[in-house]
């Protein structure tokens, strides 16, 4: 079993504030035995340029709680571009990688330059993808995660109150069609509407259906938390994965 926590954030305008916030926040996940921590997209109110020395007090909390950290989505300088960036400390501290925001939404694209790659990330005890925000809108990248060997999805996000329902949607059939758990941390405000959401499956052996089992987070700040059994999900995942018809659209 796999112990996920979602930080659903509410946002604030002062970095060090904000920072110290989080913090307190990933130590309670930490003392309740999560192995890994996502957070929201744009929770931190400024651009990063030294991640490694602005969040040093987020590496220290992964290595003092041996848990994984998916730092949320922000922006953040890359070589000589700026985009919005989700970087992954393991539970020892390093930095596994970075997953860019494929798909910049919006006044973003102005902003950012898209990422052009698929991340799998390995925790040690298993694997997991990355799509941000507004990647998840498009099947292909779930898909693309899924094949790569991801065991479970994770979608940081800021997700306005009247794009809620529709985001939702999109993360439970994210997961049912490919049959992988999905986790998708929302930032809550007057303007973003929280709502967290991660997604597991209850299984029918006889009929082969997969139905989603749903842990849903409120409007207001708080941490999300859900067991999961990734080989369960690898299981019935391989089932639906040997009738794919490669042949008819082997680009995906």
């Amino acid at each position: 079993m796999v112990r996920v926590a979602l930080l659903q954030l509410q946002l604030q305008k002062n970095p060090a504030q904000a920072m110290e916030h989080v913090v307190k926040l990933l130590k309670t996940a930490g003392a309740a035995d999560s192995n890994i921590v996502c957070l929201p997209e744009q929770w931190f109110p400024k651009p990063i340029t030294y991640f490694e020395k602005e969040f040093g007090q987020i590496i220290d909390t992964a290595k003092e709680h041996k848990m994984t950290i998916i730092a949320g989505a922000f922006l953040e300088r890359v070589g000589e571009n700026m985009h919005i960036s989700c970087p992954v400390i393991a539970s020892d501290g390093k930095i596994l990688g970075r997953q860019l925001k494929i798909h910049p939404y919006g006044e973003e694209k102005k902003a950012v330059k898209a990422g052009n790659k698929v991340e799998i990330f390995d925790s040690g005890t298993f694997k997991f993808g990355i799509a941000v925000c507004h990647d998840v809108v498009f099947p292909e990248v779930s898909r693309a995660l899924t094949r790569k060997g991801a065991d479970m999805l994770f979608f940081p996000s800021r997700i306005r109150n009247e794009g809620i329902e529709p985001w939702q949607m999109y993360v439970q059939v994210r997961a049912l069609e490919n049959r992988v758990p999905a986790a998708a941390p929302n930032a809550c405000s007057k303007a973003f509407g929280g709502k967290s959401i991660m997604v597991d499956f209850d299984y029918d052996k006889r009929t082969n259906i997969a139905t989603p089992k749903q842990a849903l987070a409120s409007v207001n700040e708080q941490i999300l938390m859900m067991d999961l059994d990734l080989e369960h999900a690898r299981k019935i995942r391989k089932l639906r994965f040997d009738d794919i018809r490669s042949d008819l659209y082997n680009s995906l």
